[in-house]
C-alpha cells in the first residue's frame, strides 16, 4: 500500500500508482501524453521530487515525463526485499510494460543512473538515449575499488542491518547530505520520508545488497562483457566528494557512442546544485543525439 503522506507541491503533475511486476510503484507525470516518453530515476537518500525544477521544463518542450520513485522510497511500496539492482532495473521495465511504453529516454542520477545502464545493457532496444548524472559505471575493477576505497568507507555503515535504518533519520546523515550540495528544502523533504521504518530500512538495503552482494559479482566481471550500444551521456559535478572524475574512465571502454561534460564547482547532487544546467544538456543531449 502507498503512504499517506502528502506530495510536495510541483505544478501540473500527475500521480499514479502502477503495479510493476508484483510491486507497487508511484510515478509522477507531466506533460502531453502523445509526447516522446522520458523516465528520470532519481538516486539516494532521495525520491522523484528531485526533478521538480526539470519536469516542469521538460514537459514545456513537449516531453512525456515519468518520474518514479524506485522500490522502497517515495510513495512507492516498501517490500521486504528486492533491493539489488538487477531487481530495481527490472522494476523499472515493468513499469514501462504496465504503462503500455514500448520505448524510451532514460535519465539517472546516482543510483539512479546506475540502474538506468542496468536496463540499457538489458534492453537497449528500448532505449532511445542514456543520460547520466554523477555516478559510475558499473564496470570496476579490484584495483580501482582500493585506490578508491576511502572515498566509499560509507556505505558499509549505511548498509549495516542496524545502524543504517538509524543513520537514516539521523542528523548526522542529513547534515552530511546538505554538505554534498543539497539545499535545505530539499534536505527537509527527502529526510521526511525516512522517518517512516519500513523506507529508512528499504534504504539500507540499496547499500547492503550492493557491498555484501554484487560488488564481488562485479570485480569478478559480472558486465565485463557487455557494452552500452545506445547514445550515452554523462553529466559531472567535478566536486563529487564520492565519485571522483577518475572513476568514470571504464564508460569509454565500454560505450560505443559516449560524450562526457564535467561541471566545474559542483558537487555530488547536480540535480538540486544546477538544474538549469541539467535541463539545458537534456535538452541538447536529447536534440544531438536525436
Amino acid at each position: 500500500m502507498h503512504v499517506a503522506r502528502a506530495f510536495p507541491p510541483s505544478d501540473g503533475v500527475e500521480h499514479l500508482f502502477v503495479d510493476a511486476g508484483g510491486v507497487q510503484l508511484h510515478v509522477a507525470c507531466a506533460g502531453p501524453a502523445d509526447g516522446p516518453v522520458i523516465v528520470l530515476l532519481h538516486g539516494w537518500p532521495e525520491h522523484w521530487w528531485l526533478w521538480r525544477e526539470v519536469i516542469p521544463a521538460l514537459a514545456h518542450h513537449g516531453m512525456r515525463v515519468l518520474a518514479p520513485d524506485l522500490r522502497g522510497f517515495g510513495w512507492s511500496e516498501a517490500t521486504r526485499g528486492g533491493y539489488d539492482k538487477e531487481q530495481l532495473a527490472s522494476d523499472v521495465l515493468a513499469l514501462m510494460d504496465a504503462m503500455g511504453i514500448e520505448s524510451f529516454d532514460l535519465v539517472g542520477h546516482d543510483w539512479g543512473g546506475w540502474i538506468a545502464q542496468l536496463v540499457a545493457l538489458r534492453s537497449p532496444q528500448r532505449v532511445r538515449h542514456l543520460a547520466l548524472l554523477n555516478i559510475a559505471p558499473v564496470w570496476q575493477t579490484a584495483g580501482g575499488a582500493l585506490r578508491h576505497l576511502h572515498r566509499l568507507a560509507y556505505q558499509p555503515m549505511v548498509g549495516a542491518p542496524v545502524l543504517g535504518p538509524m543513520l537514516h533519520r539521523s542528523s548526522v546523515l542529513w547534515w552530511a547530505v546538505g554538505r554534498m550540495g543539497m539545499p535545505p528544502v530539499a534536505v527537509a523533504e527527502f529526510r521526511q520520508g525516512f522517518r517512516e521504518r519500513g523506507r529508512a530500512v528499504a534504504g539500507s538495503k540499496v547499500y547492503r545488497t550492493f557491498v555484501s552482494r554484487e560488488v564481488p559479482a562485479i570485480l569478478r566481471g559480472r558486465y565485463e562483457g557487455q557494452r552500452l550500444t545506445v547514445p550515452t551521456r554523462v553529466l559531472f559535478g567535478l566536486d563529487d566528494p564520492a565519485i571522483v572524475r577518475a572513476m568514470l574512465d571504464d564508460f569509454a571502454r565500454h560505450a560505443d557512442d559516449l560524450v562526457i561534460t564535467d561541471v566545474p564547482e559542483c558537487s555530488h547532487f547536480i540535480v538540486d546544485e544546477r538544474p538549469a544546467r541539467v535541463v539545458q544538456w537534456l535538452q541538447q543531449t536529447l536534440t544531438v543525439t536525436t
